[in-house]
Formats: structure tokens, C-alpha cells, sequence
């Protein structure tokens, strides 16, 4: 389900890149809606912390961001979510704006719910200014159904940005 660390580094180089990748899977001429972007602190001291945020009508998608980290001070970060115009496609974009963090990630998990995952990508560099995002390797991360979370023992502890494209679970009748 991840992407090949290979030629995606483009795809994300912006929210709306992902954004197109969703509406472009299953429906070529789909439009997709505004993202809403939501910051919050990234903050160390080795404690598992939370972040989550819901998008799409009545709510129907969340994106939960778990983490714990060492290092300096508080990292401003961001989520981005937005859906496709039909609401049967969403995307999760966490990151740091500033490109890189300096934090040293002991364990990450993105879940989302509502949805299953479709693509999925960690970095442990964010793209900013001039640079390019810098993919984790595919041994460092796992993508499952509903999540993307580091693989103990080979995560090497960078993390600057996740992105994950959903498509809506399918309700048994």
C-alpha cells in the first residue's frame, strides 16, 4: 500500500497533490473540496500524545495522529484533511510546515476511521522551500487497512509528515 520510495516524492510536495492522487484513483473528472488545516503541538518528553480531527459530512471521517517524542521544545505541526466531492474519498496530511523535525520520534500511528486506506507514505523529511520530501525506507513503516505506524526496531526515529488517501468503508447490507 506504500508508495515505492522511487519518483512519489512529488506526491508529497503539496496537500493538493495528494488530494488529486484520491480523485484521480477511481474517478478521473472528480473535483475534490477545500482542505481544512488545523494546527497543533508536537510535543516532546517521551509521553504518547493524541491529535485528532473529523472532515466530510456529519463528521464521517476522523484522522488520529499517536505519537511520543524526545527532544527540544514544542514543534508547531498540521493536519490537513479534505474530501473528494462525492465524499467517498479523504485525505490525512500531518506534518511540520518548516520541513524538518528535530524531534526524535520514539513510535507514530495515523488511523483514520470511516475509511480504508488506499496510499499511504511517511517521510522524514517535509518538502520546504527548495527541498524535496525525503521518504522513510519501506521497512521503516507499515500501512495496514486503516493505519500507518512505525515498525519497532527499524524506524530510525525522523518523522516530518505522513499522508494517507482514504476511500469511504464499504456498509453491509
Amino acid at each position: 500500500m506504500a508508495a515505492p520510495s522511487g519518483g512519489w516524492n512529488g506526491v508529497g510536495a503539496s496537500l493538493w497533490a495528494a488530494l488529486l492522487l484520491g480523485a484521480v484513483a477511481l474517478r478521473p473528472a472528480e473535483a475534490v473540496s477545500e482542505p481544512t488545516t488545523v494546527a497543533f503541538d508536537v510535543r516532546p518528553g517521551g509521553v504518547v500524545h493524541s491529535f485528532s480531527h473529523n472532515v466530510g459530512p456529519g463528521d464521517k471521517y476522523t484522522c488520529m495522529f499517536t505519537y511520543a517524542s524526545q527532544g527540544g521544545t514544542n514543534e508547531q505541526w498540521q493536519m490537513s484533511l479534505g474530501t473528494s466531492e462525492d465524499h467517498q474519498h479523504f485525505t490525512c496530511t500531518i506534518w511540520r510546515p518548516q520541513g524538518k523535525s528535530y524531534l526524535y520520534f520514539t513510535q507514530f500511528k495515523a488511523e483514520v476511521q470511516g475509511a480504508e486506506i488506499e496510499y499511504a507514505m511517511a517521510y522524514s523529511k517535509a518538502a520546504f522551500e527548495r527541498e524535496s520530501d525525503v521518504p522513510l525506507k519501506t521497512e521503516e513503516f507499515e500501512v495496514t487497512k486503516t493505519a500507518v505506524a512505525h515498525r519497532p526496531g527499524a524506524f530510525k526515529a525522523e518523522l516530518s509528515k505522513l499522508v494517507i488517501v482514504a476511500k469511504a468503508s464499504r456498509t453491509e447490507l
